[in-house]
Formats: C-alpha cells, structure tokens, sequence
C-alpha cells in the first residue's frame, strides 16, 4: 500500500482561462479560502492584471501568465511559468479555459478537430505532466478538469468540443488511478451556466430555466464544486455534475437551438 501524502498546507492554485467567466468564478472561490492563485489568460491581459490587483489588495497572493493552449510548447511550459511568477510551486490546476464552436459530422474538418483537442484535451493533460514534474516531495497535488453535462447524454451538436471532453474525461479517470497517492483528479461537469459569445441577455435568461429544476446553475455553484474537490482529500476520480439535472433531459440538439 502506497503511503499516504499530505495536502499542500498552503495551496498555490492554477487556474487556466482565470481571467474571464467561470475561471473568473474558480479564481474569486479559491482566494475566498485565502489559496495562493496564479490566474492564467490568452490575450486577456487587462482583465487578468486587474483581477491580481484587486485581489492581492484582499491580501491574497495572486499572479498571472498567459500562454496559448493551443501550443503544445506553451502547454507543457506553463505550469513552470506560473511556478515562477508566483515564487514557489504549484500544487494544484483547475483546467477551465476552453474552446467552445459549432461543428458537426457533416462540416468536422482536420482544423475543427484539432482546434479542440489541443487546448480542450492535449494542454489539460501537459498541464497535469507540468504540475508532476514540480509537486514537492510529501505534497499531493490536486487537478480539477471542466467537463459539460452533454456527456452524459450527447448531441451531434458541437462535435469536436464534445469529443475533446470525452477525451479529458477519460484522462479524468485514467490519471485519478495511474497517479493516486501522488495527485488526485476530479472534474466538474457544468450545465448552461452563462451566455454564449454572441447570445443576449434576454435570450439566455429565456433558456436558463429550462431544466428539470426550474433554474440553471450559477458560476459561483460551479466554483463551490471545484473548491470541494480541490479540497477534499478522499475524492478522486469523481465527476460532479452541476447541471441542475439538465443532464436528464436527452436533448438532441444544443439548448442554443430551442
């Protein structure tokens, strides 16, 4: 029997995709427990500077980098980068940030597919191989991978960015057995949480509702969820699904389409 390690007793969190939407969410809950963050963006420099700032005058240590998930390199580099940026290691990811556009059988091109994979599936698992190589001795790290409620009960809607969270959902278990006692790694399953790029507030509050509990998740619940499995050391390789059991519903087409 492998011996059991200890919870970083100071955890130094990274958040991908931290400066905007529910990364913006997982990254206010986590210096809300007083963790250590390193706020990861793309090309949102502003909005993740200000985020630091407004936290560190709270007296939480926060950092940023940015990197293209999408660039394997910068995948596999960015868990030091954030290590460096915040002066000590990182001992756990939460794997937020995604690419979210429509394809579908019929229009999947090479391009499509891979414009998914690589930061929705391949940088979340480099990410992971990142925070082994640095996790100290006698710490056991802790990843929270995002996944969708559509998993449960999928559409052809959205083809490749559901085929790369069925790719991360099976590292989700896979490296939760392969890792254990060294890591431990869960995933948040989120239903129809904010709007889409593009969708009115009005159209998204007549959408937002429609789920077998009346209402629709909030990010701050989607945050609660990741707090949880970030901080509780006898789960892993478990999926909470917040989703108001929207799950249940076996759509065949995207909400978007009601």
């Amino acid at each position: 029997m492998p011996d059991p390690l200890s919870p970083a007793p100071q955890p130094l969190v990274l958040v991908t995709g931290g400066a905007k939407r529910l990364g913006r969410a997982i990254v206010e809950a986590c210096a809300a427990e007083s963790w250590s963050v390193v706020i990861h963006h793309r090309a949102s420099a502003a909005e993740a500077e200000a985020l630091a700032t407004t936290l560190r005058d709270r007296g939480v240590d926060a950092a940023t980098v940015a990197g293209d998930l999408a660039d394997p390199d910068a995948a596999s580099a960015l868990v030091e980068s954030a290590a460096a940026a915040a002066g000590r290691p990182v001992t756990a990811v939460v794997n937020s940030a995604s690419v979210f556009e429509w394809d579908g059988i019929g229009t999947l091109t090479a391009e499509s597919f891979l414009h998914h994979m690589l930061p929705n599936a391949l940088a979340p698992c480099l990410l992971i191989q990142g925070l082994l190589r640095q996790l100290p001795r006698g710490v056991q790290g802790a990843v929270v991978n995002l996944l969708d409620q559509k998993l449960a009960a999928p559409y052809g809607d959205h083809f490749s960015y559901t085929l790369s969270k069925y790719a991360l959902m099976g590292a989700t278990e896979t490296l939760a057995r392969s890792e254990a006692p060294r890591l431990r790694v869960n995933a948040v399953a989120p239903g129809y949480t904010l709007p889409a790029p593009g969708q009115s507030r009005a159209e998204f509050e007549r959408l937002h509702g429609r789920t077998p509990l009346g209402h629709g998740p909030a990010p701050a619940e989607i945050a609660a969820a990741a707090i949880f499995l970030l901080r509780t050391p006898s789960v892993t390789g478990q999926t909470v699904y917040v989703d108001a059991g929207m799950r249940f519903q076996q759509r065949t087409r995207d909400i978007g389409f009601d």
